[in-house]
């Protein structure tokens, strides 16, 4: 088994793009003979994972005690404790789950609950999702963890910033078009906060926010 699974995963076929070629969709408008791969949406421990490694908080330890997952307030009868929001950084698989209360951020996307045996999971695409990835505190702390590096960093300019951050995120440089969208966000966050242009490069609202907009890119969650 474990070689038919290595076959498939390096097979040309599992490993094509997502992005289509207008050619090949004019010919095979349904896909049929896979010129593409369908596009996917990563599972949800695998997005939480993805923004910490992202921001730089993930910790590489492996085994340890599971961690509790943050909520509101806890509930000591059913023994819903309350965890740390970013899991002390923790891999998902480290979180502890309770069939009482499902971790909210991880259910979003789809995790199971674990009532019932799911030999598939389901993966949906919801306006849930998107207002997870804009309003969840954890995301939000993720962002200024990720902006308070940036800020740290020495780089040269906003533009090497912003080629670090698409590297760093998404496994790639931004396109011109994309490099030109941050620039002039970078314009407008500067005016929204009040900085001058000889403090951008210091100052950690405008870089939590730019992190925050990165987090919320589609290729961040999906691959390619």
């Amino acid at each position: 088994m474990k070689r038919l699974v290595r076959r498939i995963v390096l097979s040309r076929t599992f490993r094509l793009s997502a992005r289509r070629q207008p050619e090949a969709v004019s010919v095979d408008p349904l896909n049929r003979l896979l010129h593409h791969f369908p596009a996917r949406r990563l599972d949800a421990e695998s997005i939480r994972d993805a923004v910490l490694a992202t921001s730089g908080r993930l910790s590489l330890q492996l085994g340890g005690a599971s961690v509790y997952p943050f909520r509101d307030k806890p509930n000591t009868d059913r023994r819903l404790f309350v965890g740390p929001l970013d899991g002390h950084g923790r891999r998902s698989l480290y979180i502890k789950t309770n069939l009482m209360e499902p971790t909210r951020f991880l259910s979003v996307f789809n995790t199971p609950g674990g009532k019932v045996v799911e030999g598939r999971r389901d993966s949906s695409n919801v306006p849930a999702q998107a207002l997870a990835m804009l309003n969840d505190p954890f995301v939000i702390g993720q962002a200024d963890a990720w902006g308070q590096r940036l800020v740290a960093a020495a780089h040269r300019d906003p533009s090497e910033r912003i080629d670090v951050m698409f590297q760093r995120a998404l496994c790639r440089p931004p396109s011109a078009a994309e490099h030109e969208q941050f620039a002039r966000l970078l314009d407008q966050l500067a005016g929204l906060h009040g900085v001058p242009a000889a403090d951008r490069m210091t100052s950690r609202p405008i870089w939590k926010d730019m992190a925050h907009v990165v987090f919320n890119l589609k290729e961040f969650i999906y691959l390619p």
